[in-house]
C-alpha cells in the first residue's frame, strides 16, 4: 500500500552540507552563522531588525515582552490559531480577548476586532491561516486609529503576500515558526521581526538570559568572560548548525513554495465540483499564499474524523486545523469568552475541516493518490 504522510520536510544535499561544515568547525553554539541568517532574513523580508530563536513560541513571546505589553493590558486574538498565540499574552500576565474570524480566509475578522477594543486594549495579533494573510492594511489603519499595536503571528505564512504587503513590513512585530511542518524548517526554530530598535535590542537581551553579552564573544579566544545580567531573561537563542540549515532553506524559498502551490493547483482542479465541498481560494495577483496547509470544508453533515479515519487505513495522513481555542478548558473561562455559538464563523467551520497533505517532497504519484483516496473515502461516507 502506498503510504502519503501528512508532512514531511525538504531536505537536500546543500542543508546536509551546510549543518556538516558547522559541526565541523569547532564552534556549533549562537555566532556568526546565525547573525549572518539573521541578515539575510532582513533583506528577504524588508524589515529593520530580526533575530533568530530556537522557536516561533518564543518568538511571540518576545514581541509581546519588548513591545512592553504587561499585566492588566488586553491584547486580542483570533479564535483559531494555536494555543501559543493566546499563551504567550498569559505569560506576560496580559489577558487575552478571543475574537471570531472570516469564513473565507479564517483569518482575524477586522470587524470583530474594532468591536472588541476597550480602553485597556494595548494590542491585536493577527493570524496568518494556512498560508494566507490576514488583511494587514486594514489593521494596521484600525491600530493607528486607536494607538495600538500590531503583532503578526506568521508561522504559516513564509512567503506569502497580501496587497503588496508581506510577513513584518507593516506591523510592529512579527513572529515566524521553523518547525519541521513549515514552509520552510530549521527542525525547530522561530524568528522575531520588529520595527523599533530598542524594542529589538530588548528582545535580543531577554533571548539570552538578559545577558549584555552572546556567548560567542565571550568565549571568543582572547575576550573577557565576564559579563552583567541586565535583567531576568529567556533561553530563546537558536544554534549555528540549524541556522546554517536555514539560511539554506531561504535561498529555496521560492521553489519550495511553487512546488506546494503546484499540489494546491492539482488538489483544486481534481477536487472540484464536489457538491459541498469547499476548496481554498486560489492564488491571485494581490493574495498569495505560501500554501503551508491546503485546508478544505467538507460538505455539511460529513462526519469528518470518519473520514480521516479512513484516509490514515488507506495510507494517506490527514490533520485538523485548528481546533478554536474557545473550546479548549483553558481558554473557554477566560473573562469575556462567549462560549460555545458565541464564535459563529469558527464554530460552524470547526467541524468541517480537514488539511490534506501538501509538502515540497510530494512526487506526481503521491498528489494522484491523496486526490483519488479522498474522492473515494468522501464518497463512501457520505453514502454510509
Amino acid at each position: 500500500m502506498t503510504h502519503v504522510p501528512f508532512a514531511a520536510p525538504s531536505i537536500g544535499e546543500d542543508e546536509i552540507a551546510a549543518v556538516t561544515e558547522i559541526l565541523r568547525s569547532g564552534w556549533i553554539g549562537t555566532g556568526a552563522v546565525a547573525a549572518d541568517t539573521e541578515q539575510d532574513f532582513r533583506k528577504y523580508l524588508g524589515v529593520e531588525h530580526c533575530l533568530l530563536l530556537n522557536s516561533g513560541t518564543a518568538a511571540l513571546h518576545l514581541a509581546l515582552a519588548s513591545l512592553g505589553v504587561t499585566a492588566g493590558d488586553e491584547v486580542i486574538v483570533p479564535t483559531v490559531t494555536f494555543t501559543a498565540t493566546a499563551a504567550t499574552v498569559v505569560h506576560v500576565k496580559a489577558h487575552p480577548v478571543l475574537v471570531d474570524v472570516e469564513a473565507e480566509t479564517l483569518t482575524i475578522d477586522v470587524a470583530a476586532v474594532r468591536q472588541a477594543i476597550t480602553a485597556r486594549t494595548r494590542a491585536v495579533i493577527a493570524v496568518h491561516f494556512a498560508g494566507r494573510l490576514a488583511d494587514m492594511v486594514a489593521l494596521r489603519s484600525l491600530c493607528d486609529t486607536h494607538g495600538l499595536l500590531l503583532i503578526e503571528d506568521s508561522a504559516h505564512a513564509l512567503p506569502a503576500q497580501r496587497d503588496g504587503v508581506a510577513p513584518g513590513q507593516v506591523s510592529d512585530a512579527a513572529a515566524f515558526s521553523f518547525f519541521v511542518t513549515k514552509p520552510l524548517t530549521s527542525a525547530e526554530g522561530g524568528l522575531l521581526t520588529l520595527r523599533d530598535s530598542r524594542a529589538a535590542a530588548t528582545a535580543r537581551m531577554l533571548s539570552t538570559h538578559g545577558i549584555d553579552r552572546g556567548a560567542y564573544s565571550r568565549f571568543e579566544f582572547g575576550r573577557s568572560p565576564h559579563y552583567d545580567v541586565v535583567t531576568p531573561g529567556f533561553k530563546y537563542n537558536l544554534p549555528d548548525f540549524a541556522a546554517a540549515l536555514l539560511r539554506i532553506q531561504l535561498g529555496r524559498a521560492t521553489a519550495l513554495r511553487d512546488h506546494r502551490r503546484r499540489t494546491a493547483e492539482f488538489y483544486s482542479t481534481q477536487l472540484a465540483g464536489v457538491p459541498g465541498l469547499i476548496l481554498p481560494a486560489p492564488d491571485t495577483d494581490d493574495n498569495a499564499s505560501s500554501w503551508y496547509l491546503y485546508v478544505v470544508h467538507l460538505p455539511e453533515g460529513v462526519d469528518r474524523d470518519a473520514v480521516a479515519a479512513l484516509m490514515h487505513a488507506r495510507g494517506v495522513g490527514t490533520s485538523v486545523h485548528l481546533r478554536p481555542l474557545h473550546q479548549f478548558s483553558a481558554y473557554r473561562n477566560l473573562p469575556g469568552a462567549r462560549g460555545l455559538g458565541g464564535y459563529p464563523v469558527a464554530d460552524a467551520a470547526f467541524p468541517r475541516l480537514l488539511s490534506l497533505p501538501i509538502f515540497p517532497a510530494m512526487t506526481e504519484d503521491d498528489r494522484r493518490t491523496v486526490a483519488r483516496t479522498f474522492l473515494a473515502v468522501l464518497a463512501e461516507v457520505r453514502g454510509g
